[in-house]
C-alpha cells in the first residue's frame, strides 16, 4: 500500500491550532502547562481528519509536542466521539459565520483582528484593515426588494472570497458593511487589492424584473505596523473615518487613513519636547 502523502497545509493548520491554544490557556507561562502539578486536569479533544500516529510522531518530535496526548478516532472506534466532533465543528462554524453570506461574522472578525494587531506589534509586520460599505444599498432594497438585496450581499461576498488570500479574513460585520483583514501588506498593496475587488464587483450585474443594474461600494483603509499600542476599536475607527470620507467624496472609491504609528509617535515626541522645555526653562 503506498504511503499517505504529507499535506503541509494541514500540518500548518494543526500547529497553528495547538500554538494558539497553548497561548490562550498558558499565556506567558506556556512551559508550566507541561507539568502535572496534582495529577488532575482537563482533557481537550480536537479531531484532525487524515492525521495518523506516524505523522503525529514526526510532528511531535520536530515541534516539541510530546505533552499532547493523541487518540486515534475513526468510524469503527468510538464513533460517538467522532459524531460529537462533527456537531462541535458545525456549531463552531455557525457561531463564527454569517448565515447569509458564509463570511466570518463580527465576533470572528474582532477576534482575528485582535490577533493580527498583536502579531504586528511583536513582529513589526504590517496589517491592513479595509471597511467596505455598499453604496445606496437602501435604495436597492426599497426599489427591488430585500431578496434582490440579499443577492447583492452574496455577490460581494463571492468577489471578496475570490480575491483574498488564504490567510486573509473577509467578514460581514453589519447589514451592508463588510471588512477585509489583510495580513503582511502595507497600504499600497492593500489599496491595489481592494481596488481590484471594487472594479470586479462594479462589473457584476443584477436582474430585477425588467431592470438590470449594478452596485458599487466605498471603502476606508487603515494600516498598522506595530509601532504603538492600538486597540481593535481604535483600528476600526481609523478605517471607519476613512470610509466616511470616501462616502463624502462621492462614493465608489477608496480612501486611506493616516498611519497611526506616525501620528501617535509624532504627538508623543511633541509632548516630550514640550515637557523638556518646561523643565529646562520653566515655561
Amino acid at each position: 500500500m503506498p504511503a499517505k502523502k504529507t499535506d503541509p497545509g494541514r500540518d500548518a493548520h494543526l500547529l497553528a491550532d495547538l500554538t494558539a491554544l497553548r497561548q490562550v490557556l498558558c499565556g506567558e507561562h506556556a512551559d508550566v502547562c507541561r507539568e502535572w502539578d496534582d495529577g488532575g486536569g482537563l482533557g481537550l479533544f480536537r479531531l484532525f481528519p487524515g492525521l495518523d500516529l506516524k505523522r503525529w510522531a514526526a510532528l511531535s518530535e520536530k515541534h516539541g509536542l510530546h505533552h499532547w496526548l493523541p487518540l486515534p478516532l475513526d468510524d469503527g472506534a468510538l464513533p460517538h466521539l467522532a459524531l460529537y466532533q462533527q456537531t462541535l465543528d458545525r456549531l463552531a462554524y455557525q457561531t463564527d459565520h454569517d448565515p447569509l453570506t458564509g463570511l466570518a461574522n463580527r465576533r470572528s472578525f474582532e477576534r482575528v483582528l485582535d490577533l493580527e494587531i498583536e502579531r504586528a506589534r511583536r513582529s513589526r509586520m504590517p496589517v491592513c484593515l479595509a471597511i467596505l460599505d455598499l453604496d445606496d444599498f437602501k435604495a436597492v432594497n426599497d426599489t427591488h426588494g430585500h431578496p434582490c438585496g440579499d443577492e447583492v450581499l452574496k455577490a460581494l461576498s463571492r468577489v471578496l472570497l475570490e480575491n483574498k488570500r488564504r490567510y486573509d479574513l473577509a467578514a460581514r460585520i453589519g447589514g451592508e458593511e463588510f471588512a477585509l483583514v489583510l495580513s503582511g501588506v502595507g497600504l499600497v498593496k492593500a489599496s491595489e487589492i481592494v481596488g481590484r475587488i471594487l472594479a470586479q464587483f462594479s462589473e457584476v450585474t443584477f436582474q430585477a424584473q425588467d431592470t438590470t443594474f449594478s452596485v458599487t461600494f466605498s471603502a476606508g483603509l487603515a494600516s498598522y505596523r506595530g509601532g504603538v499600542l492600538l486597540s481593535v476599536a481604535e483600528f476600526v475607527a481609523l478605517a471607519d473615518k476613512a470610509l466616511y470620507q470616501a462616502k463624502g467624496q462621492g462614493k465608489n472609491r477608496i480612501v486611506s487613513a493616516p498611519l497611526p504609528d506616525v501620528d501617535k509617535v509624532t504627538t508623543e515626541a511633541t509632548q516630550v519636547h514640550a515637557n523638556e522645555k518646561k523643565f529646562l526653562f520653566g515655561k
